[in-house]
């Protein structure tokens, strides 16, 4: 039997046992949900979930964005962690004096950022980086260009993880206030080569996300947190960026 054999068989038991309630109350309660019956721990490895392939589950009508991967970017400056140096150089400041970045960037256009700042994705193919740039919103001046990733980065995601994506649906209902799923379809994607993720990330089909706070307590307190930076996609754009699909029946 091979892998894709596999993970289909795996997902055909899951879909057997019909509605089922959520293993998790937030948005990341479907996939830990399909995660937890096929067998997979949760972790921050690199290699793929099982057999081979990265899982990734949505809702039914869903339009929403999914991650691709949220591998950290570099700074110029190597001793500098770079979303957290993002964060603290044009983020909020709370009541508790905790800095906060949370932002959408595109390349094909600039955002608007607490009134002050505009990010934008730069992609220079001299170079083989795509750069997070951010600007004066009143003015448009440069403010910084330091934090990058590299088409090396890029494509260890698109070739590790990313190389064999089985993706999920479900169907969703609330049951005495409990939210179950049947998860009835999937399909599997195959070779997302860098050249369309990059004409992609033009196209301003791809974004990067910045989701980065300060822990308030425990022992990691004033230390930076990432809430999931990283490549985001459309769902419905996940048939442009791999050269193979495929529907499981």
């Amino acid at each position: 039997m091979t892998d894709k054999d596999k993970i289909i068989s795996a997902f055909h038991k899951v879909k057997a046992l019909g509605w089922v309630e959520s293993h998790r109350s937030n948005n990341t309660g479907i996939g830990k949900t399909f995660e937890d019956y096929v067998g997979v721990v949760e972790n921050n490895r690199k290699e793929p979930d099982l057999f081979g392939f990265e899982i990734k589950s949505h809702r039914a009508n869903s339009a929403s964005f999914i991650t691709l991967f949220t591998k950290s970017p570099s700074h110029t400056d190597p001793t500098k962690d770079a979303n957290a140096y993002l964060k603290d150089q044009f983020g909020a400041t709370n009541s508790n004096g905790e800095k906060k970045l949370h932002t959408s960037i595109y390349a094909h256009r600039g955002n608007k950022c607490r009134k002050k700042y505009s990010f934008r994705l730069i992609h220079l193919p001299d170079e083989k980086r795509i750069y997070i740039a951010v600007y004066d919103l009143k003015n448009g001046n440069l403010l910084d260009m330091s934090v990058y990733y590299t088409y090396a980065d890029i494509q260890e995601a698109l070739s590790g993880k990313l190389s064999r994506l089985f993706y999920v649906t479900a169907q969703r209902k609330f049951h005495k206030g409990s939210e179950e799923f049947y998860f009835d379809s999937a399909e599997i994607y195959m070779d997302a080569p860098l050249d369309q993720f990059l004409s992609m990330v033009d196209a301003g089909e791809i974004r990067y996300d910045i989701r980065m706070g300060t822990y308030g307590s425990g022992k990691n307190m004033g230390k930076p947190h990432d809430h999931g930076s990283g490549f985001r996609i459309k769902e419905s754009n996940l048939i442009k960026l791999y050269r193979l699909h495929e529907i499981v029946n």
